[in-house]
């Protein structure tokens, strides 16, 4: 098949572009060649921009696109309005952020609550806005090309070359060993998807001509079955202090130090039921989930090979933990 990315050198898209080419289509790559433009020479590549410099996509034809940099309504109407003609399906890479987190329901599907927008108009998408404008995004696509749409909307991603860092936060301090904090309870829920295993769905999609909306948020486990996941990887002698405390932590850190979170993958209890969104829908169309161990062991392989000096943008430092520890302790 002949599969147009939008995007696909990073993250998501860049695991996504590795299944298509391993799975043997011809992959196109839109997108302005400013980040990893190395990647990938056995694939077409056109340069333009999203936002008015989409000529590069005419004259072409393709099986499917693949959209995974669309964030703003305007500019998926705009690229969805150029392709429908040359294209069979569209693929709107979406986000599990798209639901109202305040109204849903524990072990919630794709019926649940969604955003809403106070101001359609806005473009900050960045911020408070950044799930209401990918509902806009989802609508914007469908109305273009009614019934040839697929939409996954993701959760949590981890994997390698995962730019967040709030899943491998986690697989490295375990890693490290010695006493590790933790924000929560022991069977409280985590949950995350591999990239790869997101990605080989997108392309079982693609391949099946899905249409629809899919939650691919990742399978919940507990923490302390994660926690285990990482320390089976490592090898490490880790060993946990487990602090059910909201208050705790915004009375003795700033939380708002780290892009992705002091404390990645934290929710208080009354929230901790965003952890259990289902993914049966996705399950039962051919979405599965790799070990938990072996994301984590992938995870710690990639982070080995990343710059010691590469400022990680989610988790504690190690003295900011033996403070909040140390602070702990004495309260106790």
């Amino acid at each position: 098949m002949k599969i147009l990315f939008l995007g696909g050198t990073q993250f998501v898209g860049r695991h996504t572009v590795q299944a298509a080419l391993a799975k043997g289509h011809q992959v196109t790559l839109f997108n302005r060649g400013q980040t990893n433009p190395e990647l990938f020479p056995e694939a077409e590549k056109l340069r333009g921009d999203r936002d008015g410099g989409l000529d590069a996509l005419k004259g072409h034809t393709w099986d499917a696109a693949i959209d995974v940099t669309g964030y703003v309504p305007r500019l998926v109407r705009d690229a969805v309005t150029l392709l429908k003609d040359s294209i069979g399906q569209y693929v709107f890479v979406s986000t599990g952020s798209v639901y109202d987190f305040t109204q849903l329901a524990p072990n919630s599907d794709e019926s649940g609550p969604l955003m809403v927008l106070e101001d359609e108009t806005t473009e900050e998408w960045m911020g408070p806005a950044y799930g209401g404008l990918k509902v806009l995004c989802e609508q914007a696509a469908e109305q273009a090309m009614p019934g040839r749409v697929l939409v996954p909307r993701l959760g949590v991603v981890a994997g390698p070359f995962d730019p967040t860092d709030r899943i491998t936060y986690w697989v490295t301090r375990v890693a490290r060993g010695g006493h590790v904090l933790v924000p929560g309870a022991p069977e409280r829920f985590i949950q995350f998807i591999d990239a790869r295993d997101l990605a080989a769905f997108i392309i079982q999609g693609v391949e099946k001509g899905l249409s629809g909306i899919f939650n691919t948020v990742g399978n919940s486990i507990t923490w302390q079955r994660w926690l285990h996941a990482c320390q089976t990887a490592s090898g490490s002698d880790a060993t946990y202090t487990w602090i059910d405390d909201a208050q705790f932590f915004q009375e003795n850190i700033d939380m708002s130090l780290k892009p992705f979170g002091v404390l990645p993958m934290s929710l208080p209890a009354e929230l901790a039921h965003i952890f259990t969104m289902n993914s049966d829908k996705a399950r039962a169309a051919g979405l599965t989930y790799r070990a938990p161990e072996d994301t984590a062991r992938d995870v710690l392989a990639w982070d080995k090979t990343r710059p010691t000096d590469e400022e990680r943008v989610a988790g504690l430092t190690l003295e900011q933990e033996q403070m909040l520890l140390e602070k702990w302790r004495a309260q106790s």
